[in-house]
């Protein structure tokens, strides 16, 4: 359409209709809001993940193995998407409560957006997976197609090949599950200590792990695990937490020395007997100094690291990051058996194997953004608009952030920028 985006005709449909235009202002408010550099973020945590699964088999590549770039990065993950479900629940109660609506509708509405987001992308991965016969994946499909495959991986105890990596995924869709009950139905004056509850009781399960000597893939990937990460993410969304925009030379400095603390702890730890009682504070740690940036991030870097955040290379892989997370081990195992001979070479040197891995995935994530996902977000948002705001908010099989107002965003220019000489 000429001059206008659908994405912005779509905005101006609704706020047309009668009785929605008490929403413009939200509506103004929430597009006024978005902030590309949380896109950076969740492409730094995703990419975090592929160099660490690419590279798995090479010693000390690209950094040393003391350093856990997948680990972190899933941490980031988790701690952005309890933040933005949260705070795309709070707004909604907000609506809830100035409609005098019943909670039943909201909720609903909730467990459709979520499955309408996880679930396409999911199922192109799995039935993929399954038709070429990938990994373990026809041995356990019943544990992918119910999103219990981290229950699988703590019963197993052992990682298997082509699916392991959805724990993080099935994770959070128990975690989306209860958490709407928590935050629409409880009275206001339960809600944050009741975050603070489940927050705590992460840390509670894994003290519970140590005492009990229980496994450590089972003490990662069952959901009790990441409670305190979700929790911590979900008491910023839940308060609005953000930090002032100039916050000055030295607390700024004070802010980033106490995150590099905080992970440096982490790494430290992680490294050392993962029996031990500290063990337990690793994630905490991390959670800890994850809240610091996202709270930063809310209000905007400046200088080069805002510039970097905000790059339309990085947001736009922050975009697609969900796509990225799905189809990356998909791609990886589908390159390494079908790969030609003549061009086996790729997978034999590290550094060339990240870069012709990243970009077919890269490639492959883009076309599902662009043919699947975003057209069933758009859809998703038409049909739930009312009750969750009509910015669609990408609280994604991982992370989240608002969109782009229309197609004239840096965002959905990438292309045009990449293939301009």
């Amino acid at each position: 359409m000429a001059g206008v985006s659908s994405l912005g005709w779509r905005h101006a449909t609704l706020l047309a209709r009668p009785g929605n235009q008490r929403l413009k202002r939200g509506a103004e408010k929430i597009s006024q809001s978005y902030q590309p550099q949380f896109d950076g973020l969740r492409a730094l945590a995703v990419l975090t993940v592929m160099i660490d699964h690419f590279s798995a088999d090479v010693p000390n590549f690209p950094l040393p193995d003391c350093i856990h770039l997948g680990t972190t990065g899933v941490r980031l993950f988790l701690v952005l998407s309890g933040y933005f479900i949260t705070a795309s629940l709070r707004r909604a109660r907000d609506r809830m409560e100035a409609r005098r609506t019943l909670a039943h509708g909201v909720i609903g509405a909730f467990y459709w957006r979520r499955f309408l987001r996880i679930t396409p992308a999911y199922m192109v991965f799995a039935v993929l997976a399954l038709a070429l016969d990938l990994g373990t994946i026809r041995h356990n499909w019943a544990w992918v197609f119910t999103g219990t495959v981290n229950w699988l991986i703590a019963w197993k105890n052992q990682w298997p090949p082509a699916i392991s990596h959805l724990w993080s995924i099935c994770v959070q869709e128990q975690f989306y599950v209860l958490w709407p009950l928590v935050i629409l139905l409880l009275p206001r004056r339960w809600v944050l200590p009741s975050i603070l509850a489940v927050a705590t009781a992460g840390i509670a399960f894994r003290i519970g792990c140590v005492m009990f000597s229980a496994p450590m893939i089972a003490r990662w990937v069952l959901p009790f695990g990441s409670l305190d990460s979700l929790g911590a993410g979900a008491l910023l969304g839940w308060c609005g937490g953000r930090l002032r925009s100039n916050p000055g030379r030295l607390r700024g400095l004070l802010l980033a020395a106490a995150c590099l603390a905080m992970l440096t702890l982490a790494a430290v730890w992680r490294n050392g007997d993962p029996m031990r009682l500290r063990s337990v504070l690793i994630e905490p740690l991390e959670a800890g100094a994850f809240v610091i940036l996202v709270a930063r991030t809310a209000t905007g870097f400046a200088g080069p690291l805002g510039n970097f955040l905000a790059n339309p290379g990085l947001v736009f892989a922050g975009r697609i990051s969900y796509g990225l997370y799905i189809y990356h081990v998909l791609v990886a195992m589908v390159l390494n058996r079908w790969l030609p001979g003549p061009a086996r070479f790729v997978i034999a040197m590290p550094s060339l194997r990240l870069l012709v891995f990243g970009v077919v995935t890269l490639f492959v994530a883009a076309l599902s953004w662009w043919f699947l996902e975003r057209p069933i977000n758009r859809f998703r948002s038409l049909k739930t608009g009312k009750l969750f705001g009509p910015v669609p908010v990408h609280e994604s099989g991982a992370t989240a952030s608002p969109e782009p107002i229309g197609e004239s965003d840096p965002v959905y220019r990438l292309g045009e920028r990449l293939l301009v000489p």
